[in-house]
């Protein structure tokens, strides 16, 4: 099978699209699958192109089997909700190019979005090519960013959600991430046969159980103490306020250290309150290299898998929770929905209501009192996300779900 894959966010950005959508294509070049991507050039979470790709318009890659197109793209740091969108514009516009141009024909399309506009994307590309359009719906937008008051113009939004309805009805084959979503999608009247779900995962091989003291506490200083980490994107989905809150209460228990790993629009903002407030347990740390992130999660007692409050995100599966759980490392979830079910079924962690910080902040107390209960939910947690998300099991799938059209 020849398959295209549209994304805007690809290796060496992290998060869960470009993991997502990078293992796949590894899998299926290895099944014997001709395999295009079609992304942007890197510049998530930060806003800035890397400096490799700077002043280029189109890179052509090739790794692990298959070829990688990388277009144009407008980034900027600042992520107001117009600049987002034309960032998204702009890469409908060089990706529109760069699929016709310089992609091979493929007999399957596949659009991940968000953002909102890869779809459309797709769709374009699809009928120039002739392919089957497969819409992979990650993100139910606009209505993510209606729940968050991200869009508030009621003509945007009207005219948002009948593109969002074209797609639905005009895609082969729509792929969600989440049961949730797909059940919400065949309520809202769209045709149930020709929805499926594939949900994130994770490579087990890559994500494994290692040794608290290791090399990043060292490298860091962290020796002898309680880390309480959260890795991943600063942005307003995630509502890390609320830790910043926890670290505060928690601020009696001198061997605690709540560290921040990543990068987004928030972190600027996260950094300054810290300091404003005084808090000494607390430690940033910029974006790490995806090689480095199962030795993160070694070096942390408990990982934080926080959401903002809200319907929309009852549906959210973050896809780091896997991550955590693989390598064997407690979870406080701040978060309702199918991500509290997965937890609660992997035994893998303390739930607690989403942005509380009295919650979250006992959540930790009992952990760093109870460090036989920690070790034991990560082990529960790791011999469940073996079983049921395993990566290269659900690429599988994938590819039989395309096999139908």
């Amino acid at each position: 099978m020849k398959i295209l894959i549209l994304t805007q966010y690809f290796p060496p950005e992290f998060g869960a699209a470009a993991t997502r959508n990078s293992e796949h294509a590894r899998f299926w070049a290895e099944a014997g699958h001709e395999v295009e991507v079609c992304t942007g050039m890197p510049n998530y979470p930060a806003g800035v192109i890397h400096e490799a790709y700077r002043g280029k318009w189109h890179v052509l890659e090739e790794k692990d089997g298959y070829v990688v197109h990388r277009a144009w793209i407008y980034a900027t740091p600042n992520r107001t909700v117009w600049r987002r969108a034309l960032a998204s514009l702009s890469f409908l516009a060089s990706g529109l190019l760069c699929g016709i141009f310089k992609c091979r024909r493929p007999d399957v399309v596949i659009a991940s979005s968000g953002p909102f506009f890869v779809g459309p994307l797709g769709w374009i590309l699809s009928v120039f090519k002739r392919a089957a359009f497969v819409f992979e719906v990650r993100d139910l937008l606009p209505q993510q960013a209606i729940d968050i008051g991200m869009i508030r113009n009621p003509a945007a939004i009207a005219f948002l959600k009948a593109v969002e309805a074209f797609l639905y009805r005009r895609a082969r084959r729509i792929v969600a991430v989440a049961p949730a979503s797909a059940r919400l999608l065949a309520e809202r009247g769209f045709d149930a046969a020709k929805i499926v779900t594939i949900e994130n995962a994770i490579c087990s091989d890559f994500f494994v159980p290692a040794e608290r003291e290791n090399a990043i506490r060292k490298q860091y200083g962290w020796q002898g103490r309680f880390i309480a980490m959260y890795i991943g994107a600063h942005g307003v989905s995630q509502g890390l306020f609320t830790l910043l809150e926890t670290a505060e209460r928690v601020a009696d228990l001198e061997d605690i250290l709540f560290v921040f790993v990543g990068d987004g629009a928030d972190k600027p903002r996260m950094i300054e309150w810290a300091q404003s407030h005084g808090l000494r347990n607390v430690e940033f740390l910029p974006l790490q290299d995806k090689e480095r992130m199962p030795a993160f999660y070694a070096a942390a007692d408990v990982c934080f898998v926080p959401l903002r409050k809200g319907d929309y995100f009852r549906i959210n599966i973050p896809s780091k929770i896997f991550e955590i759980m693989a390598c064997a490392r407690p979870v406080i979830l701040g978060a309702e929905g199918q991500a509290l079910d997965i937890l609660e079924q992997a035994n893998a962690g303390i739930p607690v209501a989403p942005e509380d910080p009295d919650a979250f902040a006992d959540a930790v107390r009992r952990l760093h009192a109870d460090r036989a209960l920690a070790d034991s939910l990560g082990v529960s947690g790791r011999a469940y996300v073996i079983e049921h998300f395993d990566r290269r099991r659900k690429a599988a799938s994938y590819i039989e779900a395309l096999k139908g059209i």
